[in-house]
């Protein structure tokens, strides 16, 4: 099936709002965009990704802070599966030194027997996407969470020194969040949800 961009930009429309924004999936996603800083560009042929990526790259850094590769026509330009499509997404890390590069896809898994198997579902774009996050906002973003703490050991058993020693990370604390929300929406009205999506 054809689509054009507009219709391509139409589905991750409603994926960004009634998905992501209104289940709270990702913090900093509406602030992104309501700012201007999330750029999206519809490649209606994979062999345009390279070109795509040097002009994302060269934007100027307060411009961009996510930018979104949506690929409707993915399957006929030969990336079949999501994990071909995942292949196809790693392979362009090595081109990237601003940004940080992960896949999207609608056939990933829905499955929630942990945080981070659950991530694949909320990466269950309507149309194959690659999500690129500045490299220096990740690392502001992870930065702003390490507080620093001053304690006295003497009064911490030895789980609770470890705890502090070895502190949660942001994006497993994300997960663990998502994970929790995930089952209280109800997983299977989710999924038809984003079905819904993928076939506007």
């Amino acid at each position: 099936m054809t689509t054009t961009s507009q219709e391509a930009l139409a589905r991750n429309d409603r994926y960004i709002r009634e998905f992501v924004e209104a289940l709270h999936l990702c913090p900093y996603a509406k602030n992104c965009r309501e700012s201007g800083k999330l750029h999206r560009r519809v490649l209606l042929d994979a062999r345009e990704t390279p070109s795509a990526l040097r002009e994302i790259e060269a934007l100027p850094d307060e411009s961009v802070e996510v930018a979104l590769l949506i690929f409707p026509h993915a399957r006929a330009d030969g990336i079949e599966s999501a994990r071909e499509f995942e292949s196809f997404c790693a392979d362009l890390r090595p081109s990237l030194s601003k940004f940080y590069c992960v896949a999207f896809h609608p056939d990933l898994p829905l499955d929630l027997r942990d945080a981070h198997r659950a991530v694949q579902f909320i990466r269950r774009s309507p149309d194959p996407t690659i999500q690129l996050v500045r490299a220096s906002v990740l690392r502001e973003v992870r930065g702003s969470n390490d507080g620093t703490r001053v304690v006295d050991p003497s009064s911490l058993t030895l789980e609770q020194l470890m705890a502090i020693s070895a502190p949660i990370s942001l994006s497993d604390r994300i997960a663990d969040a998502n994970l929790e929300m995930l089952k209280r929406e109800d997983p299977r009205r989710l999924e038809t949800l984003l079905t819904d999506i993928r076939r506007k």
